[in-house]
């Protein structure tokens, strides 16, 4: 059972990963006094919400390689409070500011700052069962809120403007928290990094959040070019789902052991959760995400099973297909729960022997998709001039969930069950 203090962990890694990823997943807030006078600012913010949130998951994973050999864990927990305490300056002074002339650039320190701090936080909570359990809801509940909810209300970037606001009360909570977890582990000892074989490089990691982020980032950048002005076609589509395929599988195969499992799950995941519609808000569901999503993690921990995420993520895909044909009640609660239970299951299924391996499978959730770029009716991002047909976004998820099961059985091929047991938190 949690004592008191696994209490406090699990509401400080919850509010520090749900603060972390909206710095990585959504636009960069600013204030109800900015002066939106030019459409190009507003079009560069959202252009740059994708670079931004690879750029941040390569901070993450750098910051977590970093500290994975610390064996105080006071210091861990120092530099997710600073990381916070950053995303905090940087919210109030875009609130402060009435011209959106830097409003890119602070997007760019946004998901630079959320970084640091998700890195950090994921050292410090993964290793342990209930502080994992937070942190992984934290993920969660901002990936589900940032895929079914619109961030824009309009594919008209020259309209986009003061939709998203990050709650400040969110991100002052987690500087606090992190701020009282790093008191009480200052004089903490944690055991030394596991020695590593010469072969698996400690920067192994790295190099592969790498090539993942940079590889969907282009492919969804070039795609997005090519259904800009109604020029996309079958087989761009194709190409792009070819390199998300090829780059996850060679990510996950440059991580330790089977630690590339989570990557080929969470890239089929965020797939098949593009292919969903966009809601004006959560509302009530909410609450039935922090329940579900508490379940369903738990779930994970206790019955890991990549083949039964995997499954999870083609009914989505499926849903997706045949949702048009539903009222559209039903489409959302029931894409909402699906999203949920799979995603909150595929987060509590990650085992990783390398400990900063599992930033790259649980931020791979917030990388863009390609499904991004395909402009449907129900997806409002302002990305293309011609809406595809409905059925298009779920056809093309359900081919990247295909190839990534195909991938992690090959990865199975080569790294042989005989290899150490990847650690459970």
């Amino acid at each position: 059972m949690p004592k008191i203090g696994d209490g406090l962990d699990v509401v400080t890694a919850f509010a520090g990963a749900a603060a972390a990823g909206m710095s990585l997943f959504l636009p960069f807030s600013f204030g109800d006094d900015s002066s939106i006078d030019s459409p190009y600012r507003v079009t560069s913010l959202i252009n740059s919400v994708p670079r931004a949130a690879a750029l941040g998951l390569i901070v993450a994973v750098v910051v977590a390689v970093l500290a994975r050999p610390i064996t105080r864990p006071g210091l861990i927990w120092l530099t997710a409070t600073g990381g916070a305490a950053a995303l905090a300056i940087n919210y109030l002074i875009g609130e402060a500011m009435t011209s959106a002339d830097v409003l890119t650039t602070q997007n760019y320190i946004d998901s630079l700052c959320g970084g640091v701090l998700f890195g950090a936080l994921c050292i410090c909570a993964w290793r342990m069962r209930w502080s994992a359990v937070g942190f992984g809801l934290g993920v969660l509940v901002v990936f589900v809120y940032g895929e079914v909810v619109s961030v824009f209300n309009s594919n008209d970037s020259a309209t986009a403007d003061k939709v998203v606001h990050t709650p400040f009360w969110l991100v002052g909570s987690a500087v606090v928290l992190l701020a009282v977890n790093t008191v009480r582990h200052r004089h903490g000892i944690m055991l030394p990094a596991v020695p590593r074989m010469a072969a698996d490089l400690p920067i192994a990691p790295i190099i592969a959040t790498t090539v993942l982020s940079l590889s969907l980032l282009i492919a969804t950048e070039w795609l997005g070019r090519e259904f800009d002005g109604r020029r996309g076609n079958s087989w761009q589509i194709a190409l792009a789902v070819i390199v998300t395929l090829v780059a996850a599988f060679v990510a996950a195969a440059l991580l330790p052991g089977r630690d590339g499992t989570g990557v080929l799950i969470a890239v089929s995941i965020a797939a098949a959760a593009d292919a969903l519609g966009d809601a004006p808000s959560l509302g009530w569901h909410l609450v039935l995400v922090l329940v579900l999503g508490v379940v369903a993690i738990l779930a994970g921990l206790r019955w890991a099973t990549p083949w039964g995420v995997l499954l999870g993520a083609a009914a989505i895909c499926g849903f997706a297909i045949v949702a048009e044909h539903l009222p559209w009640a039903f489409v959302w609660t029931a894409g909402v729960v699906l999203l949920t239970c799979v995603a909150g299951f595929g987060i509590g299924s990650i085992r990783v022997s390398y400990l900063p391996s599992a930033i790259p499978a649980l931020g791979a959730l917030y990388l863009p998709s390609i499904l991004w770029s395909i402009p449907t009716g129900q997806r409002h991002w302002p990305t293309g001039d011609t809406a595809v047909a409905d059925q298009v976004p779920g056809q093309v998820a359900l081919a990247i969930t295909v190839g990534a099961a195909a991938g992690l059985a090959v990865l199975y091929q080569i790294r042989p069950t005989g290899q150490p047991r990847a650690a459970q938190p």
